[in-house]
C-alpha cells in the first residue's frame, strides 16, 4: 500500500489536532465523527509505515489497512448526514453495502478469499440488497429506483470479477464504489457554494480512482509511483477540505450574528437599514407604498427594576414572538435596541391600512405579561410613516415614525390608561 513516512503521520496528527481544537472551541459535533474516520486513516498510515519499514506484508497488517479504509468510508458517510446509498438515512440502508464488503476485505487480507467465496458473497449481496430495497425498505419510488441502480452498479461488476477469479479487483472495486458514494454524500449534504465540500468531494473521488487504478497498474513502477504520491496527498486534502468547511461555516455564523439581534434572533439595526433600502427600491419599481413602524415598549423599565434583567430578556423574546405572528414573511421585523422594535411593511396598496396594522401590533404587545407577575402589564407606543407619501428617503421616513412614536409616548394617559396610542396624524404628502 502507501509508502508513508513518519513526517506524513506527524502531519496527519497535526491536522487532526487542529480539528480537535476547533471542536473544543466551537462545539461542532460533526468534528467528532470526522476525527473518528480520520483515526481509521491514521491506523492505516501506521500499518502501511510498518509494512514499508519491515518490507513484509503480513496478513495482520494487510487486514488492518483494508478494513481501516472500509470503516473510514462508513464513518465519513455517516458524518455527511446522508446514507452511503443516497436518498435514505436509516441504519440498515447505510450498512447494506458495507457489511458484505467488510467480509471480502477481511478474507482478502488474510489471503483466504477464493473465487467461490467471492461469487457467493457478491451473489448474496445482489439478491438480498435488491430484495430488501424493492420490498422491505420504506422509501419513495424515486429513491428506491436510484438505490437499486447504485446497488447493481456496485455489485454486478464485483460478481463478474469474482467469477473471473480476480479477488484483488473485487475488493478494490468495492472500496472505490464506497468512496464515490461518500463523495456524493458530502456534496449532497453541503451548501452549493461551500468550497470546502467541493474539496472533500474531489479528494474522495481521487481516492476512489486510486482504488481502481492500484490493482490494474500493479507491476508498472512508474504508474505505481504516481498512484502512491496521489494516494498520500489526497488524504491531507480531505482534512484540509474539512477545515475549510468549518472556517466557511464560522464565517457565515459570524456574518449572521453581525446582522442579527442575539437575544430575539430578529434582524438588528444594520440589517433593518439594508432591508429598508430594498423596500424603498421595490416601492419605486412597483408604484406601491411602503411604511415604517417605530415601536417602543411602555412599562418595560418596571419589569427590569422589579423582576430583574432575566425576566426582562424573557419579556423581549415574548414580544418578538408575538410581533412576528403579525408580520408577513415579505415584511421585516427588527429589534433596533433596548425595548425598541421597528417594522417595514411592503406593497401597501392603501396607506390608510397602516392604522389597522398598528392596531394589530398594539394588541400583540398588550397580550404579553411579565413572568410570575400579573401586576406589570406591558404597553407600547407606535408611530408610522409612509413612503413616498410622507417622505422620500429612508432616513426621513424613520425620523418621522420615531417622532410620532415619541409624541404618543408623551401624550396624556398613554400608559396610565392601560392603552397603546397609535399615531393618529392623517397621512399627507411631504
Amino acid at each position: 500500500m502507501s509508502l508513508l513516512s513518519l513526517p506524513d503521520i506527524v502531519g496527519m496528527l497535526v491536522l487532526m489536532g487542529v480539528l480537535a481544537w476547533f471542536r473544543n472551541r466551537h462545539k461542532d459535533e460533526r468534528v467528532d465523527v470526522w476525527l473518528l474516520g480520520l483515526t481509521f486513516i491514521l491506523i492505516e498510515m501506521i500499518a502501511a509505515a510498518v509494512i514499508h519499514a519491515s518490507g513484509l506484508l503480513t496478513p495482520l497488517t494487510h487486514v488492518i489497512t483494508l478494513d481501516a479504509y472500509l470503516l473510514a468510508a462508513v464513518v465519513f458517510g455517516w458524518a455527511a448526514r446522508r446514507d452511503l446509498l443516497p436518498g435514505t438515512s436509516h441504519l440498515p440502508h447505510f450498512l447494506l453495502p458495507a457489511v458484505p464488503l467488510f467480509l471480502l476485505t477481511t478474507l482478502f487480507g488474510l489471503d483466504m478469499l477464493s473465487a467461490g467465496t467471492s461469487v457467493l458473497v457478491a451473489s448474496f449481496s445482489v439478491v438480498f440488497g435488491i430484495t430488501y430495497l424493492l420490498f422491505f425498505a420504506r422509501l419513495r419510488r424515486r429513491s428506491r429506483s436510484l438505490l437499486v441502480i447504485i446497488h447493481l452498479t456496485m455489485w454486478l461488476p464485483m460478481l463478474y470479477l469474482a467469477a473471473s477469479g480476480r479477488g484483488r479487483e473485487v475488493v478494490y472495486w468495492g472500496l472505490a464504489c464506497l468512496y464515490l458514494l461518500v463523495a456524493l454524500s458530502f456534496r449532497r449534504s453541503a451548501r452549493p457554494d461551500c468550497i470546502g465540500a467541493w474539496v472533500i468531494m474531489v479528494a474522495f473521488v481521487i481516492w476512489a480512482m486510486c482504488f481502481l487504478a492500484y490493482p490494474l497498474n500493479l507491476g508498472h513502477p512508474y504508474a505505481d509511483s504516481i498512484i502512491e504520491q496521489v494516494w498520500n496527498i489526497q488524504k491531507f486534502f480531505v482534512v484540509i477540505g474539512m477545515l475549510i468547511v468549518l472556517l466557511e461555516d464560522e464565517t457565515l455564523r459570524r456574518k449572521h450574528e453581525a446582522l442579527q439581534d442575539p437575544l430575539t434572533g430578529l434582524p438588528n439595526r444594520r440589517l433593518f437599514d439594508d432591508r429598508l433600502a430594498l423596500a424603498l427600491e421595490r416601492s419605486r419599481r412597483t408604484g406601491l407604498s411602503a411604511a415604517v413602524f417605530a415601536i417602543d415598549l411602555n412599562g418595560f423599565k418596571n419589569v427590569n427594576d422589579t423582576l430583574g434583567h432575566q425576566a426582562g430578556d424573557l419579556v423581549l423574546r415574548r414580544v418578538a414572538d408575538r410581533l412576528k405572528r403579525k408580520v408577513r414573511g415579505s415584511d421585516t421585523l427588527a429589534r433596533c435596541g433596548g425595548d425598541e422594535f421597528s417594522v417595514i411593511v411592503n406593497d401597501l396598496a392603501d396607506p390608510e391600512s397602516c392604522t389597522r396594522i398598528a392596531e394589530a401590533l398594539r394588541y400583540a404587545i398588550q397580550g404579553v405579561r411579565a413572568p410570575g407577575s400579573t401586576s406589570l402589564p406591558l404597553d407600547g407606543s407606535i408611530g408610522f410613516a409612509v413612503y413616498p407619501e410622507e417622505a422620500r428617503d429612508g432616513q426621513t421616513l424613520c425620523k418621522l415614525a420615531d417622532a410620532r412614536m415619541y409624541q404618543q409616548k408623551q401624550s396624556r394617559g398613554n400608559f396610565a390608561a392601560g392603552r397603546i396610542s397609535v399615531a393618529p396624524e392623517p397621512l399627507h404628502n411631504s
